[in-house]
């Protein structure tokens, strides 16, 4: 095949082909022409992230198709760090620009410092040689200058690096901002998927250190799908806001709420044991079950929403995809059981895990 790759980049008539095969499957699992899912789609053509190609894999043998939801899940997943990128870049061009300014103000202090001592040097050897009231008017009067110059320099600089520090300042704020965002489901404002991950390795890290517990919990709405297709995404998406609130609503401080992806959920419980995590899976799915939900634009009634749920404790002997699929397996007994339960490694008497 024709083409090299230089940079990292397919060039010729390779590029040209792995593009219209990106645009083929976009064609094929009919999902619309954007650049945020075309960049998606190049990547799964190319093969060139493993991750984010597994996840193109499981939706096609799915069968579900690729909704709007599911595509911008996609590429917020794989590409939202192109948002800390470019405001790093931003701040970076900021900070080279604020720290110019700081150095030649700092360079025209030296200089006029220079000035003034060579300015008191020639004071104290003309003040020696003033003969007459009149030479030492002018010789104070040109110190009297020079200090006030001196002065001025001085509140300059000042003034200069008090700004300075505000901008450093506000560049962390900017920054910190656009990370947070970046960590963010946009639809819910709990955590995404790529804070999910990040979560669980910080706090699989940190039982491993301390002995402490670390649960899991896997959570996934009901006939999703069904409301969907009946009411409407604009429905779906309130749907998925509910049930992310009262995830939140019940887990604790330390805990991080995720959005996993389209209607799944997940929780990280550090220093939770497995019965503490199976009583808030079961708070959260009564909470859930509980509740009458209104089509916000109608007020018509949803009809019964129901959640299902999968718990897993980490054993200290497993990795963290071992631990996720556990929590998964569980999950997935939840839905073949019946639904509207939460299900634990093991039954715990007395609790709410079946």
């Amino acid at each position: 095949m024709e083409g090299s790759l230089v940079n990292g980049r397919l060039l010729g008539k390779e590029s040209r082909e792995l593009a219209l095969k990106a645009l083929d499957f976009m064609e094929q699992f009919d999902v619309p022409p954007t650049p945020e899912n075309y960049a998606v789609w190049i990547c799964f053509a190319t093969d060139s992230n493993p991750e984010l190609c597994g996840s193109v894999k499981e939706q096609i043998e799915s069968n579900e198709p690729f909704t709007e939801q599911i595509n911008s899940d996609l590429f917020e997943q794989y590409f939202q760090w192109k948002a800390i990128q470019d405001a790093i870049l931003e701040g970076g061009g900021a900070m080279t620009r604020e720290l110019g300014a700081v150095k030649e103000s700092l360079e025209a202090f030296g200089r006029d410092t220079a000035a003034y001592g060579e300015a008191l040097e020639g004071a104290s050897d003309k003040l020696e040689k003033a003969k007459d009231q009149s030479s030492i008017k002018v010789l104070v009067e040109s110190l009297v200058s020079a200090t006030a110059k001196m002065q001025r320099r001085s509140q300059h600089l000042e003034d200069r690096l008090h700004e300075t520090s505000k901008e450093v300042d506000q560049l962390r704020n900017n920054l910190e901002k656009v990370r947070e965002e970046a960590m963010t489901d946009a639809l819910t404002g709990i955590a995404n998927r790529k804070r999910f991950d990040e979560s669980l390795r910080r706090a699989k890290r940190d039982t491993d250190t301390n002995g402490t517990p670390l649960s899991l919990v896997l959570c996934d709405i009901d006939f999703f799908k069904r409301f969907n297709d009946t009411w409407g995404h604009q429905t779906g998406d309130q749907i998925i806001r509910f049930v992310a609130g009262c995830l939140t609503r019940h887990s604790e401080d330390a805990h991080l709420v995720a959005r996993y992806g389209g209607e799944e959920f997940a929780i990280v419980m550090p220093q939770t044991s497995p019965v503490d995590a199976a009583q808030i899976a079961e708070k959260i799915r009564r909470t859930v079950e509980s509740k009458k939900l209104l089509r916000k634009s109608t007020n018509e009634d949803l009809g019964n929403i129901t959640v299902s749920l999968g718990i897993a404790n980490y054993n200290g002997n497993e990795s963290i995809e071992e631990l996720i699929e556990r929590a998964d397996n569980n999950l997935y007994r939840s839905k073949t059981e019946g639904r509207n339960r939460a299900t634990a490694d093991t039954a715990i008497k007395g609790k709410s895990a079946a």
